[in-house]
């Protein structure tokens, strides 16, 4: 992948999933791993009830195969013939002075000490049995159990993706002929990952040097089927009792029952099987792609799913560990989102000159061509292109005379104009990250490295010892994808902000307030919730995790990637510059709605003001001399229209008619008109407020789908007129053709509508008695927005968009 193909090999991306999605096998072949692939598997996992989920085979490619077997061909002669060999004679690390010549036991004792990752809440078979066992707090009944910070389990633990992904990429690195495993062992941990049988992983205890050594440990235990260790797997339908096939009895009670209410990373509020004798079904909502999983011993989890453990050979033990296999596929997963995020920022930003009135001529191509870094030349291709047939950006900039030119903005602010400068780089870096976790999801990570017979070592094969495992490599990326999303989130706020704040956003309502200013403050807390947002982002993309680095085992892991640590930080940036995102797409789509309506307004003003000066001046009927007095008040009004959004609708109206005065003063002494008397000027004020506040009373309630009559006050007059409903998209029309499609999807396909029904109508809950607030919240709106970016319904409308634009 190049830089130049980010927005292409994105729109790829969402297709290729989709492909998996829809049926088509995913092969593993040790070298064509690709980031769509390892979204489908571990975010699409199998349970009991489906069978389109996406399937995982190995290739039938006989080289691969014969690679493979080469390599463990080497091992088992090494082995035979007595040969000294890192890892299968030796300790390991700083321990590798010590010998052996039991290597299944010494792959046992890995697993062992590797086993040291916390996993809350604790369990009974983690302790003795013994009388001689320390008792705990809650064994002794001394005190209560406090509530916990936050929820034990899940704060301890890995994500099931995160664990599924990370099986795939290590099958897929075992493939290679380069780790010495036996073929079966690939095989088998594609049988885990088809039958959904996913390893309880501790979340913290990896330096990503020498591999992901602990994390994987436990995957290692749950293909031998160590009791010690829990998996989820697929619930039967119907339950049916699961006897032990432990010789170790397991207690799923935990030392502190209260002080875990939701142990499950699935659903909230999931309760362990009560014993190992009996398994209840657990059924849960569709919540991030599983339905029915039950937490087991690997025992049990693997005779559920029918799988027969698989005791290891010599060399395997560490050909599972001594890899980066968790830093790259959480890295794999966290790239792909963000890449997704960066072309979502482009399309608000286009969304957003929509918003602004802003000017399409600040994405030309000649700009880029002036400066020509790759990233800016094509995030400014796309959003010119998005805004191509749109009525709110303006296409070209018009010039004016100076006297014309005064108090009026020559330039869109910096968040609009300098878009393609600002997201140009993170394009880039995006680019050259997915580059790079890429390339390490298809390369070999282990050490010792075994090289296959060939003619270059005598056809005996050779054994390397260096350090692949090290993933600074992954690091780096991680790093530079958490600072590309500040930068990212960074301009979604500014411009989110700018279009809420009534000093910048040209006209808008303060807030973007669909009822009364003073009743309806609107998105301002949204606006707060964003500021929060960005400050996070702020501190997270200011980290450099691969600098934090200290020295670990015996100095012998003198410097660390960190890389999983990284990784994990750069997700939860993800998660927030999403929130951001979805904050953003709501606040634009409730501008450009506003935006619509106020374009109503405008086209309307000429009527009313035409009607005004009939009732003001009933003796005006020269046609043209009543058009040239309509022209000379429309430039006045419009801009009272814009400075005073702040204002009560009756008091406003009454000042924007107001400023025809002057205008219309200046237009009758340069001009005289008989029987336009001066004196009729109150009449002509009144007339013109009373039939704007009317007209914008009238539009509002056509816009949120309220009738006159219960708008809050409403006259007696207004139970006899009646609007039309403008529909979900009333702004629709006045879009360009591509933006038209995201913002259409948000309005009607979730069904998040307008805001301000409640405040125009006075039934807001809590403001009178008896309403019940069934409008929802305004971050009901967002959570909706949210849940459509993050499973990917958003990117499908996205790829929509963009396809068809020439140089991306």
């Amino acid at each position: 992948m190049t830089t130049q193909a980010l927005v292409s090999s994105y729109v790829q991306d969402v297709k290729e999933l989709d492909s998996y999605l829809t049926g088509s096998p995913i092969t593993l072949t040790g070298s064509t791993l690709s980031l769509s692939q390892i979204a489908a598997i571990a975010l699409y996992p199998p349970s009991s009830s489906e069978s389109s989920t996406p399937k995982l085979q190995l290739t039938d490619n006989e080289h691969v195969k014969a690679k493979a077997l080469a390599s463990r061909a080497v091992i088992e002669s090494k082995v035979a013939d007595g040969i000294s060999v890192y890892g299968v004679s030796t300790g390991f690390g700083g321990s590798a002075d010590t010998r052996t010549d039991d290597p299944i036991a010494l792959g046992a004792a890995l697993l062992q000490h590797q086993h040291a990752g916390v996993i809350l809440p604790t369990f009974a078979s983690t302790f003795p049995t013994a009388p001689t066992a320390i008792p705990t707090l809650s064994s002794l009944n001394a005190f209560p159990s406090p509530a916990p910070l936050s929820d034990p389990f899940t704060n301890t633990s890995m994500p099931p993706p995160w664990t599924r992904a990370a099986l795939l990429v290590r099958a897929n690195s075992l493939m290679r002929g380069h780790s010495g495993v036996r073929w079966e062992l690939v095989e088998k941990m594609g049988e885990l990952l088809n039958k959904g049988v996913t390893p309880v992983v501790p979340m913290r205890g990896s330096v990503s040097a020498s591999g992901d050594l602990s994390s994987l440990s436990y995957i290692a235990a749950t293909l031998i089927g160590n009791p010690a260790v829990r998996a989820w797997v697929p619930s039967p339908s119907p339950p049916s009792p699961v006897s032990s096939i432990s010789s170790t009895p397991f207690s799923t009670e935990t030392s502190s029952p209260s002080s875990s209410p939701d142990l499950s990373p699935f659903v909230a509020s999931i309760p362990l099987p009560p014993s190992v004798d009996t398994l209840p079904t657990i059924d849960t909502p569709k919540i991030d792609g599983y339905r029915s999983y039950t937490l087991l011993p690997a025992p049990q989890a693997l005779q559920v799913a029918g799988i027969t453990p698989l005791p290891l050979s010599s060399k395997e033990h560490l050909g599972i560990l001594n890899g980066t296999a968790f830093s790259a596929a959480v890295s794999a997963l966290v790239v792909r989102g963000a890449r997704g995020v960066g072309v979502l920022g482009a399309v608000l930003t286009a969304m957003s000159v929509e918003a602004m009135l802003g000017a399409r001529g600040s994405f030309d191509p000649f700009v880029g061509e002036a400066r020509p870094h790759i990233g800016q030349i094509h995030s400014a291709n796309l959003i010119h292109s998005l805004l191509d047939g749109s009525s709110f950006a303006s296409a070209h900039e018009v010039e004016v005379k100076i006297k014309d030119d005064d108090g009026v903005l020559r330039q869109d602010r910096y968040s609009l104009r300098t878009a393609p400068q600002w997201l140009g780089p993170q394009f880039e870096d995006l680019a050259n990250a997915a580059d790079v976790v890429t390339t390490e999801v298809n390369s070999t990570t282990d050490n010792p490295l075994i090289e296959p017979p060939s003619e270059s070592n005598n056809q005996t094969g050779q054994i390397h010892h260096a350090g692949n495992f090290q993933a600074l490599a992954l690091t780096n990326a991680m790093d530079h994808v958490r600072l590309s999303l500040a930068h990212i989130g960074k301009l979604m706020f500014v411009q989110l902000t700018e279009i809420v704040n009534p000093a910048m956003n040209r006209g808008l309502f303060p807030n973007l307030a669909g009822g009364e200013v003073g009743l309806d403050f609107g998105f301002k807390g949204m606006d707060i919730a964003a500021a929060s947002y960005t400050g996070e982002l702020n501190v997270l993309g200011g980290m450099n995790v691969g600098v934090g680095n200290v020295s670990a085992e015996m100095h012998n892991q003198s410097v660390n990637s960190l890389a999983l640590i990284s990784a994990r930080y750069t997700l939860t940036a993800l998660e927030v510059t999403t929130l951001l995102a979805a904050s953003h797409l709501m606040v634009i789509c409730q501008a450009l709605d506003l935006r619509a309506l106020g374009e109503e307004l405008h086209e309307a003003l000429p009527g009313l003001i035409r009607a005004s000066l009939l009732d003001a001046f009933p003796l005006l009927t020269d046609n043209t001399t009543a058009t040239s007095l309509v022209s000379a008040v429309i430039p006045a009004l419009k801009e009272a229209l814009d400075r005073t959004t702040t204002l009560e609708t009756k008091v406003r109206m009454h000042k924007v008619a107001g400023a025809c005065v002057v205008p219309l003063v200046t237009a009758l002494s340069t001009s005289p008109v008989e029987g336009a008397e001066l004196g009729a000027l109150p009449a002509f004020i009144t007339a013109l407020a009373v039939r704007l506040e009317r007209k914008l009373t009238e539009l509002r309630c056509a816009y949120l789908g309220v009738q006159p009559h219960a708008v809050r006050g409403a006259s007696p007059t207004a139970e006899e007129s009646e609007v039309a409903w403008r529909g979900p998209a009333p702004a629709s029309k006045y879009l360009a053709p591509r933006t038209r499609a995201l913002y259409q999807f948000v309005r009607m396909t979730l069904g998040v509508r307008m805001h301000g029904a409640g405040n125009v109508r006075g039934d807001v809950y809590g403001m009178q008695e008896g309403v019940d607030g069934g409008e929802g919240t305004i971050g009901d709106g967002v959570s909706v927005i949210c849940e459509a970016i993050r499973d990917g319904r958003i990117g499908r409308v996205v790829v929509g968009m963009v396809e068809g634009i020439v140089g991306l």
